[in-house]
This record gives C-alpha cells, structure tokens and sequence, in this order.
C-alpha cells in the first residue's frame, strides 16, 4: 500500500498541534514528586518508591507544545462560531503582525511508552522501556508572516525573508537503565538507548526574495532538503518555466530508515538535611541515517512565478471550511513557494534534542511540603528553548502527594502547573500538565497560551525499595 504525503505534511502537524490538549515527552511538575515514576525520565539517578510494570500503550503517553511567546489566539481567530487561520480576510493585518515576534519559534514533541518495567535489585533500580518518541520544530521570520498575509501587493513591492528553519524527528527508542546511591547524600544513574530511526526532515530557506509584478510574485531563494524514511522516493511537479521540482513524497509501509545510540546521565545530591541538588543530561546522542532511504533536495536561485496566498477561507459562516481543509489549501500553496530540485542523496547523522535539567528543593515539615526550582533547557533546532518551574510539592500520605506550579518564562503566569500521584499498593496513576490553561474558545483552544501540555500514566506497582 502507498501514501502520499506533501514534503510539509510534517511542517503542517507542528502547526495542528496547537489545537491539541496533550501530555508532554517531559513534564517539570513532576520532578519533585518522588513517589512517582514518571520523574525517572527526567533524571535517571531518581528511583520511586516501587518497582512497576506499566500498562501498554497509557503507561506513559503524550505531547507538547511550546512557543517563544506566540500564543494559540495569534494564530487562530473565531468567525461565525468557528475558526479561521490569521490568513482570513477577517483578521486585520496590523494587529495580527503586532503579535508576532521578530523570529518565531514552534516546538512539539511527543513520546507514548509500548511497555516499560522498573525494579529494585539489591541497592540497585533497574529499568527498561520501548517507546517512540519525536519532536518537530520550525522558526520562521514575522517577515514570512507578513508575505503570506498581505498576499498581493503593488507592483515593484518586495520582500527578503531569511532563515526559515524545519525539523523533525521520529524513532523507537529501546532503554536500559540503573541507579544506585553511592553513600547517604549521593545518588547517581544513567541510561543506556539503541535508536531505530523512523523519519527525519530538514529543511531550511537561507534566503527568498519575493518581488511582486502585474498579478504574480517573481520568487528566488536559496535554501536546501533532507528527507529520511524507509521506502520514500519523492514525486515530481512542473513549474511555470517547465523545471522540475519535488512537490509530494511516495513511500511504502515505513520501516527502520536508520540506527543510532544515546544515553542520560543523572546526578542526585543532599546538600543539606532538607536540601536536594540535582541535574541530569537526557538524550545525548545520534542517529545515522542511510543514503538509500533519503530524498535530498536544494533550491540555488532559480526564479519561477508565485500566486500568492488565498486570503478568502469563507465569505459568510456556512461557507467556512474545516480547519484541516484550511490546512490543505495552506500546504498547496507552500508546495508552490517552495520548489525544491533533487540533489544526490548521501548518508547523514542527526544529533537528538538533548535536554538538562537543573534542580534543586527545600522540604519541611519531615518531607510532607518542599518548593522546588527547576531549569530545564531543550536544545531544540536552530535554538534552544529554556523553561524555569517553580512548585510546591505536597506529600500528605504515603500513597498519595500533589504538586502545582509556575513555569514563568514562556507562560508568562497566563497558566499553572499541576500534577496528582495516586499510588497505593494495587495501582500507580499519575496526571498532570504544566501549562494548564484556564480560558478557552468554544472549539477549545486555548487563548493566550504560549504552552501547553498535559499527562497520564497507569502501570502496576512492584515491590518496594530496599535501599531507596
């Protein structure tokens, strides 16, 4: 069986994604939380109170958005009791542009756990996990925004729009873990992944040049492709000057396009009675990808001829299409600004998105109340992305403990943080978010949130701790 997927298929998933309500790849309220699993991916020197066996699949699953401050309403707009994209007629550019920042940064990731286990041998937590994982990533300039918006122009107006960057990411991931005090105050761990690369993309327009004429855009740009999966052969369009370009990709049922190998490295230290320093290193590694699954494409200033973008979504409310429809009409018109030509192909190797994390909490009250302080930097591409999280972790019972947080730089104290651990000795349930946002449109999307996430987790508790 084929599919046919447009070469910004993946672009345009980051951007659906600011609809989604999901759990994220890491969640920082549960950090401090130490009777829950969940936290042990954020630091593989933690070990919970419990071995576990996690139930398939919701054992550990979800995704996350995050901006450098562009929130879900500057891009979305309601009209007619449904919702437009900004390019709608309806929304008035000057006040949609006044919105964005000088370059905008989108990232989602995601990760759901096939089966994962954790138990206690001697002084020693071990842990093993498959799951798949990915992240996505695009930055582009408000002058991209500010092209596609005003979609026509005077003849002579021109743009030069610079630096438009897209990845994204997919793999299986299979891990071994171990942690292990070394005395009293000094817990260490680390994790051992084997990578089976799924899909790969990176793309990236150094410069394109848009000048407009009697009723088209006269487009050149420079920029380069890199499109990895199993089975992928790409399919091929005619511009206006008869050159052929990659417009869509072909592939088969998709399998291992490549291998790789990482590690996480994790620290815990009581620097005090009731104070606790910890870091940790997630996701240092790399996969190679082969040349006989990669589409490679480059543009080097060719000119060819541009419509523009289609600003008319829907004239009255029973003319508006779906929002996938407006993602459609969107993807078409991207396929016809950006014309890739195939380039020869070659082996590469990608370094994941590592993260750190830097914590530290102060408890009382014998451990049933600590406050936490969180910095957990992502590396994403072309930038990384830095989130500071504040929170009170309370821990009333031995089965029970609740945390709410603030993470203050990109939620910009529009959403709050929480998460509940429920673990007696038949179940472990863990939920929660970081950025949980408070008003919504009647579609449900979030206004004002620059973030957002949530989070779930149910497995099967396991003998406790003899060491802990």
């Amino acid at each position: 069986m084929k599919y046919i997927y447009s070469k910004y298929t993946l672009i345009f998933l980051i951007i659906a994604s600011l609809t989604l309500s999901a759990e994220a790849q890491q969640l920082r309220t549960s950090y401090f939380m130490d009777k829950s699993i969940v936290r042990t991916s954020l630091n593989p020197a933690f070990r919970p109170e419990r071995g576990y066996v996690s139930i398939p699949v919701i054992g550990s699953l979800g995704a996350t958005y995050s901006s450098n401050g562009v929130a879900i309403n500057d891009l979305f707009y309601p009209k007619g009791g449904k919702l437009v994209t900004f390019l709608d007629g309806s929304v008035e550019t000057n006040a949609f542009l006044k919105r964005l920042k000088k370059n905008n940064q989108f990232n989602v990731d995601f990760n759901t756990s096939i089966l994962s286990a954790g138990w206690y041998a001697g002084k020693g937590f071990w842990s093993a996990d498959i799951s798949v994982k990915g992240n996505a990533s695009i930055r582009t300039p408000k002058t991209l925004f500010e092209f596609m918006k005003k979609g026509t122009g005077l003849e002579g107006e021109t743009y030069d729009i610079r630096d438009i960057n897209a990845y994204v990411d997919s793999y299986v991931e299979a891990a071994v873990g171990y942690s292990r005090p070394i005395n009293e105050r000094l817990t260490v761990g680390g994790k051992l992944k084997i990578l089976l690369g799924v899909a790969n993309m990176d793309a990236s327009i150094d410069h394109l040049r848009a000048e407009m004429y009697d009723n088209y855009w006269k487009i050149t740009s420079t920029g380069k492709l890199s499109a990895t999966m199993k089975g992928l052969s790409p399919t091929m369009d005619i511009d206006n000057k008869g050159e052929e370009y990659i417009n869509d990709f072909d592939f088969d049922t998709p399998g291992v396009g490549g291998f790789g190998t990482a590690v996480d490295l994790g620290a815990s230290y009581k620097l005090l009675e009731n104070l606790t320093l910890s870091a940790a290193l997630l996701d240092l590694g790399f996969i190679n990808w082969s040349a006989g699954n990669t589409t490679a494409g480059a543009i080097n200033g060719e000119e060819f001829n541009f419509n523009g973008f289609d600003l008319a979504i829907g004239e009255n409310k029973d003319d508006i299409p779906s929002m996938s429809d407006q993602f459609e009409d969107l993807k078409d018109d991207i396929n016809n600004l950006f014309h890739f030509k195939e380039t020869g192909a070659k082996g590469r190797t990608t370094m994941l998105r590592a993260t750190l994390n830097l914590g530290a909490e102060y408890s009382i009250l014998q451990n049933k109340l600590g406050f936490g302080l969180l910095s957990s930097t992502r590396f994403y591409r072309p930038k990384a992305y830095t989130e500071m999280t504040v929170s009170a972790n309370y821990r009333p019972l031995d089965w029970l403990s609740a945390s709410v947080s603030y993470s203050f730089i990109h939620s910009d104290f529009k959403t709050f943080g929480w998460a509940l651990n429920f673990s007696p000795s038949w179940i472990h349930f863990f939920v929660g978010s970081d950025y949980m946002f408070t008003k919504v449109t009647p579609q449900f999307v979030p206004i004002s949130a620059s973030a957002m996430n949530a989070y779930i987790g149910i497995s099967i508790p396991l003998a406790r701790g003899c060491c802990r």
